[in-house]
């Protein structure tokens, strides 16, 4: 038993059915079943809630646990996938792989499209794969597109440019696309999929 802030706290891990559930009891009066974008299971239960209740809870939940992790599992973004020490220790991975490659991409993406990014910076976002500040010509770029193949680094990179030369996403932005990156429309797809490899 430890103590959090004054309340008392058990933590213990269990396995049922071959899955590893992390179990807490707490000062609460029900019961509750979590299952994170990982595929953990976690149980919250109150403290004097005998073990056989809470693995008669866990067991008629079974199905339930297991059609959940299918979901969590499918077509995750990398940020959602990991968490805590795990996700940072990833996202440097992740800086570390870009910066390695990203130099060749980026003179490539640029001879083709003819412009040149004053700077570039990696950053963790969860909403966008790029930016690009248009009167500095600073692109920002999602660290975890070191997660995807090097295609969609591409076309992130190509699109970035592409807005030196049209800021809007309109028709001549797209009709740069086309002539800069013609795969751009399945290699997106797959991108915002959550698809990996």
């Amino acid at each position: 038993m430890v103590k959090t802030a004054g309340k008392r706290v058990k933590i213990y891990q269990w396995t049922e059915n071959g899955l590893d559930i992390q179990v807490t009891k707490k000062a609460i009066r029900n019961m509750y079943l979590r299952v994170g974008a990982d595929g953990s299971i976690r149980v919250s239960a109150p403290l004097k809630m005998s073990e056989c209740d809470i693995r008669r809870f866990i067991r008629e939940r079974m199905d339930w646990i297991e059609e959940h992790r299918k979901k969590k599992g499918q077509n995750l973004p990398p940020w959602e996938i990991y968490e805590g020490r795990e996700r940072e220790a990833k996202k440097q991975e992740c800086r570390m792989r870009l910066e390695k490659i990203l130099p060749r991409v980026i003179q490539e993406c640029e001879q083709k499209v003819g412009v040149h990014a004053e700077e570039w910076r990696l950053r963790d976002m969860k909403t966008r794969w790029g930016t690009c500040n248009v009167e500095k010509k600073r692109i920002w770029l999602n660290v975890w597109l070191a997660e995807y193949p090097e295609e969609c680094l591409e076309y992130v990179v190509t699109h970035e440019l592409v807005h030196l030369l049209e800021r809007g996403h309109n028709g001549i932005f797209y009709g740069y696309m086309d002539v800069f990156y013609p795969r751009w429309k399945d290699v997106k797809t797959r991108l915002n999929s959550g698809v990996q490899p």
